[in-house]
């Protein structure tokens, strides 16, 4: 079993579940991933829904959510153990290795909760970036934090993605020549910093879209608007209300900005367009 949060699913996930997959081939035995599941987590990288289709993706037989929900608390550790051994009864758990000191340990009962029941636990080093830096969920939260969007990637060894379902928004992209889809996300999800970004679009057919992205509160328009993430499909004319799409953020452009009238916001998006026009032309 290899078992872990796996938020944002990033290059130290693969290398630990490539681990563990060898170890199975190994002893001959399938491998299980394990997703511990805090439902009260905020500003989470990506859903636990996709963090199973991760660990399917790299190898595992099955993958199963196993809620964790006070990780702080020495008795978590007993039940989330419990319910790991009840449902599975595991020969050997594969786990990253602790985060330097087991002080800062999100889980810190947990280990010792399953050598103290005799379960076999194996540690896999974190894997280190170029820089000589763990690759961890706190360091790509704060690059998304930043809009370094390149170095997220980077660390996921993928494109970033936010996936939600289109709805209906204020209409006005449409009447200033630049319609938007509007994403209705979870409240626990991460979005990168306020700004516009250059995207690709997957929709529910196969197509993929340049996308000009914008993450923010729309201050040319409204006075305290609502946290918003709107995609302007390059060369896309139709309706995508009730779809779910899949954005993929590849660069930040600039941040977002009151301009001082409806015309100079219109002249500044048609830039926008066609910088991403050069950024994404491949």
């Amino acid at each position: 079993m290899v078992l872990g949060e796996f938020d944002g699913f990033h290059l130290g996930h693969r290398q630990l579940v490539d681990e563990a997959a060898r170890l199975a081939v190994r002893m001959r035995l399938p491998l299980i991933g394990v997703v511990l599941d805090d439902p009260r987590a905020t500003h989470v990288i990506t859903s636990v829904e996709e963090r199973c289709w991760a660990l399917l993706a790299c190898g595992a037989a099955h993958a199963i959510a196993v809620t964790f929900a006070s990780p702080d608390h020495p008795a978590a550790g007993v039940h989330a153990v419990d319910e790991i051994v009840e449902r599975l009864d595991p020969q050997v758990i594969v786990t990253a290795c602790l985060p330097g000191s087991p002080a800062i340990a999100r889980y810190p009962a947990l280990r010792d909760e399953c050598i103290r029941r005799g379960l076999e636990v194996v540690e896999v080093p974190r894997w280190p970036d170029p820089d000589g830096g763990l690759i961890t969920g706190a360091r790509i939260r704060d690059a998304l934090g930043a809009g370094d969007m390149v170095r997220v990637n980077d660390w996921l060894g993928r494109t970033f993605t936010l996936t939600g379902t289109v709805v209906h928004g204020s209409g006005l992209g449409r009447t200033i020549g630049f319609p938007t889809a509007n994403l209705d996300l979870p409240a626990n999800l991460l979005v990168p910093m306020h700004g516009v970004y250059a995207a690709i679009v997957d929709l529910p057919n196969g197509a993929r879209h340049r996308a000009a992205v914008n993450i923010g509160v729309r201050p040319t328009v409204e006075e305290h608007g609502e946290l918003l993430v709107e995609a302007h499909l390059l060369d896309f004319d139709g309706d995508l209300y009730e779809m779910r799409i899949q954005v993929g953020f590849r660069r930040w452009l600039r941040d977002e900005r009151r301009f001082d009238s409806i015309d100079a916001l219109v002249t500044q998006l048609g830039a926008d367009v066609q910088q991403i026009r050069l950024l994404l032309r491949h």
